[in-house]
């Protein structure tokens, strides 16, 4: 471990810190740690609404859903803060680092409207209650601004200033006399900029007509077999953790494709196991669920025992939610998304856990999981009900824990030493 961890701090360290350092991959670092108490709050709610143990739930009662409603404060609409994150980090880069003073308050805003014209609202027809016909409502459809949203409100909000500083440099603006206060000069400064990048992007959505969170998502969006084969749990494993990696939600895209199928085998599965019948099928989504998708709580522990304080104290505050399946403040806090040193072993960690499942599962090791039980129950007891109280998979479920912790160990060591020399640095000032 020693000798791994030496190999990766010295040779592949450097060139992934390096590149962590350009100038994007730094906005899109400081854009999703900008909401991460949002995440963490977000999470807390959710346990509090979900924790499946009877005397909390008899205790609180419907008041569950009073603490569901602020469980989406952190991912309900996450595009959204990306897009004002993502715009306002670019803005922060190019003051702090190129000595430029641009305003944020008006391109923020002119990257938020801008999203609006790449996902516009839509009429739809609805019923409204009391009412004896359909009437129009006109709404912004809600699928772009949770997960799915995030790597287009990234474009969008880099983008955006990238145009609005184009032009401020330029010094194409509208310029006005001495003695107007600045709030109003910044006002006429933002106008012929805005101006051009609403229309940039009205060219592009509405004129010309491009589906640009279609063809994102299009771009990323697997072309998924719901064949059941082991081949198809090792590309949609791949395909999961590496959409997670640049900030899309792999569960949503692959499930959006696969669900259909994987909920046939699934009930198949059921009714052949009422019935004392041999299953039909071994790789469905409660395979998937069980067996691979263990959660991040080997992360956090890791991070835990860090002499960074950075990494030990996010550690501690995600560890709650990882283990109950609350990978976000972790993903989206370290980060994880966009981060090189982190996507490797986030990617090949689960790869080799779904390696392993498949050898135990098609050997007979372990059982095929059945029995659907709640996301959120911790890996090893969800997976307790779902295989009938089988010890194996049980034993399995710790084992994976082991081999990620053993896996993120040597990254977060790295992480670790780059942390304390800044906090020498930082302490040294």
């Amino acid at each position: 471990m020693e000798r791994l961890t030496r190999f990766i701090e010295e040779k592949i360290a450097p060139p992934l810190i390096k590149f962590s350092n350009l100038r994007y991959v730094q906005i899109m670092q400081r854009t999703f740690i900008s909401f991460t108490s949002l995440l963490i709050i977000g999470s807390i709610f959710l346990l509090l609404a979900s924790l499946p143990f009877d005397p909390w739930k008899n205790l609180i009662g419907d008041f569950s859903l009073k603490f569901a409603a602020a469980s989406g404060v952190g991912t309900a609409f996450i595009a959204l803060f990306v897009v004002v994150a993502s715009s306002y980090a670019t803005i922060e880069y190019y003051n702090k680092n190129k000595g430029e003073k641009l305003d944020f308050v008006a391109p923020t805003i002119l990257a938020v409207s801008s999203f609006f014209l790449v996902v516009p609202a839509v009429t739809v027809q609805t019923v409204v209650k009391g009412a004896k016909e359909t009437v129009p409502f006109v709404g912004v459809p809600t699928n772009f601004l949770g997960a799915k949203g995030v790597f287009v409100g990234l474009i969008v909000g880099i983008v955006t200033i990238e145009i609005y500083r184009f032009f401020i440099n330029k010094n194409w603006t509208i310029k006005m006399p001495e003695g107007v206060p600045p709030m109003v000069v910044n006002a006429f400064i933002a106008l012929i900029p805005s101006t051009f990048a609403i229309i940039f992007w009205w060219l592009i959505s509405i004129v010309i007509g491009i589906d640009l969170p279609g063809i994102v998502m299009g771009l990323f969006t697997p072309l998924v077999s719901a064949s059941d084969t082991p081949s198809t749990v090792f590309i949609t494993s791949f395909l999961n953790r590496a959409l997670w990696a640049v900030g899309i939600h792999g569960g949503n895209v692959v499930g959006s494709i696969a669900n259909p199928i994987w909920t046939q085998m699934t009930a198949a599965n059921q009714l052949a196991l009422e019935a004392g019948k041999a299953l039909p099928h071994m790789f469905t989504s409660v395979f998937y669920d069980n067996y691979i998708w263990t959660g991040l709580a080997p992360l956090a522990i890791v991070m835990s025992f860090s002499k960074s304080k950075r990494l030990k104290a996010l550690g501690l505050l995600a560890l709650p939610a990882a283990l109950f399946n609350i990978g976000e403040p972790l993903i989206f806090g370290l980060p994880i998304v966009m981060n090189p040193l982190m996507m490797i072993p986030f990617v090949l960690g689960y790869m080799a856990v779904a390696v392993l499942a498949v050898i135990l599962t098609t050997t007979g090791i372990i059982p095929v999981p059945v029995l659907s039980a709640p996301w959120i129950l911790p890996a090893p007891i969800k997976t307790l009900m779902a295989t009938s109280g089988s010890i194996p998979a049980v034993i399995y479920v710790i084992v994976t824990w082991v081999i990620l912790g053993l896996v993120f160990y040597p990254f977060v060591k790295a992480i670790e030493k780059n942390d304390l020399k800044e906090e020498s640095l930082a302490e040294a000032e």
